[in-house]
Parts: C-alpha cells; structure tokens; sequence
C-alpha cells in the first residue's frame, strides 16, 4: 500500500474514490436492506417516512455535527483514526438493524446507525476534497458514486430481494465495513511532501458560500416537486431497473467529466435538467415507455448529485481550514429532500400547484446562477492572459525560467515528487529552487508563494 501511494497523484485519486465507493455501496447498501426488513412490519407510508424522512434527517444531522466537529477540532475530526472508531461503532448497529426481529429495534438501531453514515459522509468527502485534485474531482467522484449506487442495485437482484435481509448479506457489510476501515487507516500513508499537494487558488468568500446553499436548496425543491410529479403515476409492471440504473450511473459519469471541463457548463446542464419532469409527464400521458421516462429522469438526477457535492469540495479544497465546508453539499441535500419528501406524503398537493411552483422556484435559481457565475472564477477558470502574468511576476520578483516552471507547477498542487519526476531532476533540486523562490517573493511557504502568484495583477 505504501508503495502504491509513493506513486504520486494517480494513486491517491484511486484510494479516495475507492474509499468513496466502498463505503457508499456498505451504507446505501444497508439502507435498502432496512427498507426491506420494514417492509412486513409496518404500512406503506410509514416505511416511507421512515427510511425516505427520518433517515435522510438523521444522516443530516450527522453531517452537521461532522461540520461543526470539523471546524473547531480539526486535529480529532479530520484524524483518519476519527473515522476508524466510527466504522468500528457503526458496525454492531447495523448487524441489530440486520438481525433483529423487533420492529421497533430496526427503527431505533437503524436511526443511530443513519446518524453515524452522516458522520462518514462528512468523514470521506472531507479526505475527498483534501486529497483528490479539483480537476479530477467530478470524474473521480461520478465514478466512485456509479460504483456504489450500480452495486447496491446488484445485491437486491439476488433471490428476488431476499438477499438483502439474509444473515449473509450482513457478513458482506461486515467484510465492506472492515475493507473500508483498511483502505482509511493503512492507505493513510502519503510521501512527506504531500502536504504540498494542497490545491492553490483563491478562497471562495463567505458570501458566495451561502449563495452557493441557496442554489443547492432551489434545485433541490424543484428536483424533488418534479419527481413527485410522474412517480406518483401509474407504473407498468415491467419496467427495467437494469436499465434505470445504469442510466443513472451514466449520468453521474458523464456529468462529473463535464464539470472537471467547465464548472459553468455543468451547472447550467443540471439546471437545464430539472425541467425534464415536466416533460416526462407530456410524454406518459402520450404514451411513453415507463421505463424510457424513469432512465431519463435518473440520468438527470445523478447530474444534480455530482453537481453539488462538486461544488462543495471545490470551496473545501482552496483551503485545508476549510475542509468542514466539503459534506455541506449533501447536508443540504437530504435536509431539503426530507422535509419536502415528508409534506408531500401529508398533503395531496394537485398536480396543477407542484408545476406553477416549479415554475416559480426555477426563477430564483436563474438568477443565483447567473449572480453565482458573475461573481466567481471557478477552479479550472484559466485566464487567457497566465502565461503574460507568470512573465510579469517573475520579472517583478526576479525569477529564473527554471523557477517561473516550478512555481507554476506548485500552483496546480503537484508534489516535489511529482514535479522532480515531470521535469526530470531530483527531489532535492527541486527544494532548493522551491527555497529560493520563498526568498525571491518574500513568502513563508509554497502556498502563499503560489497563491501570491495567482493574486497578481
């Protein structure tokens, strides 16, 4: 393991996305199997608001506690070691929300067992945006998510179902538990520079923080509405999960390599796509397959997924002090998801209201996005003038060729390992030039150097 990680970028990127994925395939996994445990044991409704409301409000509030954990303890929260004792905690609760015959027994362990996901959603999104470089995050993650999400679908195949409240499938989460546990602790192991891999572009300022949450909860509201739009119509008896699924694995792949192309495209595709519910409604009532509708409809959805948890690790990863902002994404997710999920279940809210109200959120979210977009240079945002600029600076501050090259490669958060590597010399030239442009710019370390090269103007 150690080896592999010594290898530099590439690998760090494949064990964050694997930790991603196997510990979402372990948890998304389990929620289904508790959906189906409750199945026999209460009614329709109540089973819906129990895994489709509280659950998702406890896993928010796992994720807010994780924040605030985060924000003031850094050191104990964001500690690898931190999220070993919460999947070693997690692990008897979800063999009880397994094994137990009680129906009161699966709710409660399964509720201390959602709270605890929280906590590793803020846990694995967190070493996500610190390690993974913002412009391999969408693809990584779309990937990561697909895997999880694809072979969650996979293990309800078995035995019509059946497999999901089996005694084996509570071994398997055991052995994804315990696979997840080793990827964190014993792939914890970085080259001692790692800590230059720290991405360098400017912090996101409070202000765009919130006007981010308010996107997020906007679309959410309307991705939620619309959903309820044609899901509550009559299905057909043979729709093709098969097929759904895989629709939605290929839009959270493909959405996550458009944004780590443009941050800009990506957003206006995930806004354009909320209004898909609209149209799959035209095309039920025409006749349309149910199957074709459902695929799309998941295709979209998993664009709105990539989007916000992207848009969160970007602000996280611009500043390791920041790291508590990456789950935020998601906290607003299934807080907003929740409670509307749960007002829709109470209240028969006519088809005509849910439209004119999608109509009206959409016109809030227009203009966060262009307030958003007019205010921000994203993170792959390049300047036409750079090349200009890097002259200008290292003119200013008197710069070598050799010098301008390396603190450009600083800038994109390379590793002397790696830049030692790309321009064929050792780690040890690469320190010296690395100490003399500390000096030449008047800076205390890489980053701010970077940083101070980036801000000039």
């Amino acid at each position: 393991m150690k080896k592999f990680l010594e290898n530099g970028k590439i690998s760090r990127i494949c064990l964050y996305s694997c930790i991603v994925a196997v510990c979402f395939l372990y948890t998304g996994s389990a929620y289904m199997s508790q959906f189906y445990r409750l199945i026999p044991l209460y009614d329709a409704q109540t089973v819906d608001i129990i895994t489709s409301c509280l659950n998702y409000v406890l896993q928010a509030m796992g994720i807010l506690v994780f924040v605030l954990g985060l924000k003031h303890k850094p050191t104990v929260w964001g500690d690898h070691r931190f999220f070993v004792v919460l999947l070693f905690i997690g692990i008897p609760f979800m063999t009880v929300m397994q094994l137990a015959k009680a129906g009161i027994i699966v709710v409660v362990s399964g509720c201390i067992f959602h709270f605890l996901i929280g906590l590793y959603f803020g846990c694995y999104l967190s070493l996500f945006a610190k390690y993974v470089p913002v412009k391999n995050a969408g693809v990584s993650y779309g990937i990561a998510y697909a895997f999880g999400s694809v072979g969650t679908y996979i293990l309800s195949l078995f035995k019509d179902g059946d497999f999901l409240v089996s005694k084996g499938i509570t071994v398997l989460y055991i052995i994804l538990a315990v696979l997840t546990i080793f990827l964190v602790y014993f792939g914890n192991v970085h080259p001692a520079t790692d800590s230059e891999n720290e991405p360098t572009r400017e912090n996101e300022s409070d202000g765009s923080l919130w006007l981010l949450s308010a996107t997020v909860v906007v679309m959410m509201i309307i991705s939620v509405i619309g959903s309820g739009l044609y899901y509550s119509l009559p299905q057909a008896a043979d729709i093709d999960w098969n097929l759904i699924r895989a629709f939605y694995a290929i839009g959270l792949i493909v959405t996550g390599l458009i944004m780590d192309r443009s941050r800009w495209v990506g957003e206006i595709l995930v806004a354009a796509s909320l209004l898909y519910p609209l149209i799959a409604m035209a095309l039920i009532g025409e006749g349309m397959n149910n199957t074709v509708a459902l695929s799309f409809s998941y295709l979209f959805r998993g664009c709105l997924t990539v989007y916000y948890i992207i848009s969160f690790t970007d602000i996280a990863s611009s500043d390791r002090k920041r790291l508590f902002v990456a789950p935020l994404g998601l906290f607003f997710s299934r807080l907003t998801e929740a409670c509307l999920t749960l007002l829709l279940m109470l209240v028969a809210v006519p088809n005509l209201v849910q439209i004119i109200t999608m109509a009206l959120f959409m016109i809030p979210l227009i203009v966060l996005i262009v307030i958003r977009q007019k205010n921000k240079v994203t993170p792959l945002s390049v300047p036409v003038d750079e090349q200009k600029k890097k002259a200008v600076f290292a003119d200013k501050y008197h710069l070598t060729a050799r010098e301008t090259e390396i603190l450009g490669f600083l800038a994109e958060g390379l590793t002397d390992d790696e830049i030692a590597s790309k321009i064929n010399i050792s780690r040890n030239t690469v320190r010296f030039h690395v100490s003399n442009i500390l000096k030449k710019t008047g800076t205390s370390s890489r980053v701010d150097a970077a940083r101070s090269m980036q801000k000039f103007n």
